[in-house]
């Protein structure tokens, strides 16, 4: 198993190279990664929501960084703001919500039952990854192909919704 990240190649911003780093590696202890979605979009925080857009420039350092810890070779719980946040799926009525909670990541670890709508079962496909909701299978961590759109979860996947991710270690 393997995650592929994505480096600019060139002067194109449209050209990459991609270069692998062992997932398998991941302890049960919190890392730092950097995370970015097919279109090369980056997470950030805009109102107290995680959003996925383009940062440039100055910008660039607003990137969230997300906390990962490894429950198990397939199941992960994901945070920011150094584990303090983190990404919770919540039933409302026919839709999941993806919510920024603020508790450790590391306390999560101890309870899984109490763990459970923080935890995201993580599929590799070739270069990229997908994260489904534990709690609500069917349910995956996606952003928008339009720039500056909160990270949500979907259970349909369109050309408008994208649910692959790539992964740098920090």
């Amino acid at each position: 198993m393997h995650f592929r990240f994505l480096v600019p190649d060139s002067e194109s911003p449209a050209e990459f190279e991609t270069a692998s780093l062992p997932f398998e590696k991941m302890t049960p202890k919190k890392q730092a990664y950097r995370i970015w979605d097919i279109c090369q979009k980056t997470f950030y925080l805009r109102n107290n929501q995680l959003v996925a857009g383009y940062l440039q420039g100055p910008n660039s350092n607003l990137e969230e960084k997300i906390d990962l810890v490894s429950i198990d070779p397939h199941s992960v719980l994901l945070g920011i703001h150094d584990g303090s946040l983190c990404l919770a799926c919540v039933k409302s009525g026919d839709t999941v919500l993806l919510r920024l909670e603020a508790v450790n990541i590391t306390d999560l670890n101890k309870d899984r039952n109490e763990s459970e709508r923080f935890t995201f079962i993580k599929s590799e496909n070739g270069s990229t990854c997908s994260f489904e909701s534990a709690a609500c299978p069917g349910w995956f961590l996606c952003t928008q192909a339009e720039p500056d759109r909160p990270v949500s979860l979907s259970n349909t996947q369109t050309e408008a919704i994208i649910t692959k991710f790539y992964f740098q270690k920090e």
